[in-house]
């Protein structure tokens, strides 16, 4: 699974990670440099498994280590509610 992140703000690509601990409410971004956002920056994230790509809004909400952030989706749709839990029960298979 892969994770394309971009600053909203500043409309500048941020990098490719890994994402880990997703939940419906959010993940925690792996495998980039926290330098590159601050807690309160608004992303546009695309979350790509081998079944699908979906595109998600987010909050940086916390630095976790040098290469890991937290982020909490906003304004998830009900939609994107339900794509969010197909990933994380293909994730637990």
């Amino acid at each position: 699974m892969r994770l394309a992140v971009v600053d909203s703000n500043l409309s500048e690509s941020i990098g490719i990670g890994a994402p880990g601990d997703i939940s419906v409410g959010g993940l925690r971004v792996r495998n980039l440099p926290v330098t590159q956002v601050k807690v309160g920056d608004q992303l546009e994230m695309l979350l790509m498994d081998q079944e699908e790509a979906l595109a998600l809004r987010g909050e940086v909400v916390h630095h976790g280590t040098p290469d890991t952030f937290g982020v909490e989706f906003r304004e998830l749709t009900r939609v994107e509610h339900v794509a969010v839990s197909g990933i994380i029960d293909r994730l637990q298979r």
